[in-house]
């Protein structure tokens, strides 16, 4: 804020929305985390099935389609589920998100209050604040975990929908 500038003022809804959003943000994130741990358990239940009926002796087309489809949908699973802490490079800068737990635990607790204390006697700066993990959260959530869970019930589907496909050609006797 500038020098002589008077203070915004925020109406009681302000921090009800910002806090109705954030909570929204942590649900979809639960939610992508569930859903990916459900992907991840029944692809690594059929890629285990896969693998043990292959080291029985033939292995079917089907069931390799079956276990390789099994086996990247498990991948960018867990590339959804990895956590990804950035390092930051240097000092801790003003740009950086001090809610963020990565940023505040390269702190120690009296660089962190210093950091935080200044923030909590003004309501622009804590609404900003929010606003800005809010954002960021919302980013994790975009570029990474739905995008890469998205993917992995692409390729589990396509894998089953080929399996699918690969079982009926060679039913049909049109595979070897």
């Amino acid at each position: 804020m500038a020098e002589g500038e008077a203070p915004r003022s925020f109406t009681p809804n302000a921090a009800h929305l910002v806090r109705t959003a954030l909570q929204a943000n942590l649900t979809l994130s639960q939610m992508a985390d569930q859903k990916a741990s459900i992907l991840m358990g029944a692809t690594f239940v059929v890629f285990t099935l896969a693998v043990g009926q292959s080291s029985r002796g033939h292995v079917s087309l089907p069931l390799l389609v079956l276990g390789v489809s099994a086996f990247f949908s498990a991948a960018f699973t867990i590339a959804a589920l990895m956590p990804a802490v950035a390092q930051p490079h240097g000092a801790v800068s003003e740009r950086d998100n001090i809610l963020f737990f990565g940023i505040y635990a390269k702190l120690s607790e009296e660089e962190f209050a210093a950091r935080v204390m200044p923030l909590l006697g003004d309501d622009e700066a804590i609404y900003r604040a929010m606003l800005r993990d809010m954002h960021q959260n919302g980013l994790v959530l975009a570029r990474k975990k739905y995008r890469l869970l998205g993917y992995a019930y692409r390729v589990f589907l396509v894998g089953l929908a080929l399996t699918m496909a690969c079982f009926a050609a060679e039913y049909a006797g049109v595979l070897g």
